[in-house]
């Protein structure tokens, strides 16, 4: 008889059934995931074809994340305003999805810098409707899981779409080669566009529509939003990650592939640490998680040879496994139901405006100074992000047991 996972023994007893919509938008974020990992280990070789250096790849994450972002809330706003959650999510998945293959034929900045805002643009869209339409499908205590099952199959096509890419980029590493990964991506987009138009079910209206007023978001949730953007300021885009390994002299050829693994241990360990997560509670999943980027920065700014990079993205696999799902699962838990999408645009929008910072700030620092310095603040950044979380939770804690007392 099979053994059974060892994280079974952390779930509740409650159903571990996947709820339907859940499992439909877990099947787009795969192809949507593929489509968007097969451009972006290529991007920064890309730009650096096309004459940019870090500074400027750092400079168009930070323009295009920045264009997001009045989307992400307002997005999120009217979502929860007319309790509509599928016509936004396809509305940004099809942004992205015809933004992605016309890659394919840009040759300056504008183009590309415009290109990518309109990819950012649907991502705005859809982020925090997608995450209310998974909150609003999931049973109560299960956050974790759900979310975590959520992370696993859209990693999944993050792990396929750097696969793609490196073979495409076997026989030819030119920019030819490159424009034509660019071009296959409105393959998985169109599917990605029938799914949402056929498989999911916009949920029934379980509580009264009205004006959702962001400013009577609860004081615990913009304390959380607050370190997060903290956290999302101080850490060091993935465009920079792979070029860093670049010159540590990983192969071109093989960067999709070290993407890849990164995304392998990231899909592989979401959902068990969904499940601990609903057992242990979120915030001590964030401790440890930016604990464990402060290490991850810090390897990269010593590391030398091609071989530390393959080590320092096992670990950063690690990292997204313990916070990315954690994040999005305890924002549910903290908001009423009817301002979840707005509490979600919230925080993607605030987390994206710390990733505009982040992306001048550290690609400004790389080029001015050097890479070892850019890591070395951001290793800081991560490890004050853990003590703020940790502050929380103890407070929380303390709270709890006067409240019991």
């Amino acid at each position: 008889m099979a053994s059974r996972p060892w994280y079974n023994a952390l779930m509740p007893r409650h159903s571990r059934r996947i709820p339907r919509n859940v499992l439909v938008v877990a099947i787009v974020a795969f192809f949507s995931g593929l489509s968007q990992e097969m451009v972006t280990p290529v991007l920064p070789i890309f730009f650096t074809a096309l004459g940019y250096g870090a500074a400027g790849i750092g400079l168009i994450d930070g323009l295009v994340t920045a264009s997001a972002n009045f989307f992400k809330i307002i997005a999120g706003y009217f979502s929860d305003r007319y309790r509509n959650r599928k016509g936004f999510v396809f509305l940004g998945y099809a942004f992205s999805a015809v933004a992605r293959p016309l890659l394919a034929f840009v040759s300056g900045f504008g183009g590309a810098a415009g290109l990518r805002a309109l990819d950012r643009i649907g991502k705005g869209i859809k982020d925090g409707p997608r995450d209310a339409l998974i909150a609003d499908a999931t049973p109560k205590g299960s956050s974790g899981r759900v979310f975590g099952f959520h992370r696993v199959i859209d990693t999944m096509g993050s792990v396929a779409g750097p696969l793609i890419a490196a073979a495409l980029l076997a026989g030819s590493i030119g920019l030819e080669s490159q424009r034509n990964i660019f071009a296959l991506t409105a393959i998985p987009g169109v599917i990605a566009l029938g799914l949402i138009l056929f498989g999911i079910r916009e949920p029934a209206s379980n509580h009264s529509t009205g004006r959702v007023k962001v400013g009577k978001l609860p004081r615990l949730f913009w304390i959380f939003t607050l370190i997060a953007f903290l956290a999302a300021g101080t850490r060091t885009a993935d465009g920079l990650l792979l070029l860093r390994s670049r010159g540590l002299g990983v192969p071109i050829v093989a960067v999709p592939l070290l993407y890849a693994f990164f995304h392998l241990v990231y899909a592989s360990l979401s959902y068990p640490f969904g499940v601990w997560s609903d057992r242990i509670g979120k915030l001590p999943m964030l401790v440890m998680g930016s604990c464990l980027l402060a290490l991850v920065q810090a390897g990269f700014a010593v590391a030398s040879g091609p071989l530390a990079p393959i080590v320092l993205f096992a670990l950063y696999g690690v990292f997204f496994a313990l916070t990315e799902g954690t994040n999005r699962a305890w924002i549910s838990e903290l908001v009423p139901a009817n301002a979840r999408a707005t509490a979600y645009g919230v925080w993607n929008g605030a987390v994206g405006a710390a990733a505009v910072l982040s992306g001048i700030i550290i690609g400004g620092m790389w080029e001015l100074w050097s890479p070892q310095i850019a890591f070395s603040f951001s290793a800081f950044g991560a490890l004050l992000a853990a003590g703020l979380y940790g502050g929380l939770m103890r407070r929380i804690r303390i709270k709890t047991r006067a409240a019991q007392a």
